[in-house]
């Protein structure tokens, strides 16, 4: 479960001015170990906001998936592996056909 700024705030807030974690939890609603996580977010870098996350790197850039979207959008009659062809011909970039497939899920158009 992902908490807002002003649920941060409200927990750091009640526990400084005495409230126990646990007393906190009940009252906001979440788990002890949500606040014990968000209580040490907060001393280690003196903010409430969250860390970035780890997760992976995107393997396509925005303008590569510009041009995937405007290739789809030129020639509706093209299947992913075609457009997977054409962009490794244009701009040398080896992209999975599924990675294609969920580039043009996102952008809302089909694919064949």
């Amino acid at each position: 479960m992902s908490l807002s700024p002003e649920e941060c705030t409200r927990i750091i807030t009640m526990v400084q001015e005495g409230r126990s974690q646990r007393s906190t939890a009940r009252t906001v609603g979440v788990s002890l170990s949500t606040v014990q996580r968000v209580l040490q977010r907060f001393q280690e870098t003196g903010m409430n906001i969250k860390r970035p996350g780890n997760g992976r790197s995107r393997c396509t850039t925005v303008r590569v998936d510009r041009f995937i979207v405007s290739t789809m959008l030129r020639n509706r009659h093209l299947t992913a592996v075609q457009v997977r062809n054409s962009l490794q011909e244009v701009h040398h970039n080896n992209v999975n056909s599924d990675t294609i497939l969920r580039l043009l899920r996102e952008a809302d158009t089909k694919a064949l």
